[in-house]
């Protein structure tokens, strides 16, 4: 009788210690996602009472005993990182050993410029705006973001992202032009990207803004103002819904009314498409085109044709259009396309 009493305190005695162990090794459920940043220098006492605080473990003790046995506090990593749903003890340890950091997946659209993708990444809580405006335009990078997804650590700095993002422009642009950018090239590859970033605006379809690029560099080669109310648009605070014709008289080196030639650099982060475009532009005889609306362009050869598809496709519309005085073209008879 005494023996079966002890086996069953000792039963008993068991079964309270695996029912403690029980709780103290199952991991807290959480209801939503939840972020948790691992400081830089943080020891293993610090990292488990952080996690302990955060419901991520049931108890930094038993959290420092499986990391000291594995030898693991001098492998835990920094960095923020997501748990949800009950997540296993070993599994939290394994995640920190590993530095299986939250990555923020950021898409940049074609044609956006340095402000678009700042607007973006502070959306993202990647970056301030103000910071990364500061940073990319001190390096005069635009144009030479690449617009694309990404995937970046929270608290990477303003100068890893667009690093990141010029590293991919150079990539993509090789890739085009068979030709890596260097110090060497770079005022070709600018004027390149500057033609694109201009197409980029100007048309939706591949097919136009090869036929665009070839106007653009027909009138450069000709002397004539490319006359682009995008880089006009560029160059103002902010977008107008229509421009007025003092609009077209601003006062900018951005303004391809006033000033002939190229601006003095891209408008916006051109897309591959459109960099091929401005690689590859396509020879017509069009010296002109015009917004129909619709998300393409009319093209015309004449002044006069180019008059009527104005008085007919914009009306009271607002639209992108490239146009010049009669005389002017009438002054100039060269064929040759730049």
């Amino acid at each position: 009788m005494r023996k079966n009493k002890l086996l069953l305190i000792l039963f008993f005695s068991l079964a309270a210690i695996y029912l403690a162990l029980k709780i103290i090794t199952m991991p807290p459920v959480l209801k939503t996602a939840r972020l948790i940043e691992i400081p830089e220098g943080s020891n293993a006492m610090e990292i488990a009472r952080l996690l302990e605080n955060k419901k991520i473990i049931r108890n930094a003790g038993w959290f420092l005993y499986w990391t000291n046995r594995y030898r693991a506090q001098e492998k835990l990593k920094a960095g923020i990182y997501e748990f949800s749903g009950r997540t296993p003890l070993k599994r939290v340890i394994s995640k920190l050993i590993k530095g299986e950091i939250t990555l923020v997946r950021v898409s940049i659209p074609e044609g956006c410029t340095i402000n678009d993708i700042a607007v973006i990444l502070e959306k993202k809580d990647l970056a301030q705006k103000d910071d990364f405006i500061n940073y990319a335009s001190e390096k005069q990078l635009e144009g030479f973001l690449f617009p694309d997804t990404y995937f970046f650590p929270h608290k990477v700095s303003v100068e890893a992202i667009s690093s990141t993002m010029f590293k991919r422009f150079k990539d993509i642009f090789n890739d085009i032009n068979g030709e890596p950018v260097n110090d060497s090239n770079f005022k070709k590859v600018k004027e390149i990207v500057t033609v694109a970033s201009i197409l980029e605006k100007e048309a939706m379809h591949k097919n136009e803004r090869e036929i665009i690029a070839g106007i653009i560099y027909k009138r450069i080669r000709k002397n004539i103002p490319i006359q682009s109310c995008a880089t006009v648009i560029y160059s103002m605070d902010k977008t107008k819904a229509r421009l007025s014709h003092m609009d077209l008289k601003i006062k900018s080196p951005y303004n391809t009314y006033m000033h002939r030639g190229l601006p003095p650099g891209p408008i916006s982060n051109p897309g591959k498409v459109s960099i091929e475009a401005a690689i590859n532009p396509k020879k017509t005889d069009y010296m002109f085109f015009v917004s129909m609306g619709d998300g393409r362009n009319y093209f015309s050869k004449t002044y006069a044709e180019h008059k009527n598809a104005v008085n007919l496709f914009l009306n009271s519309r607002t639209s992108t259009e490239t146009s010049m005085p009669e005389e002017n073209i009438n002054s100039n008879t060269d064929k040759s396309i730049f």
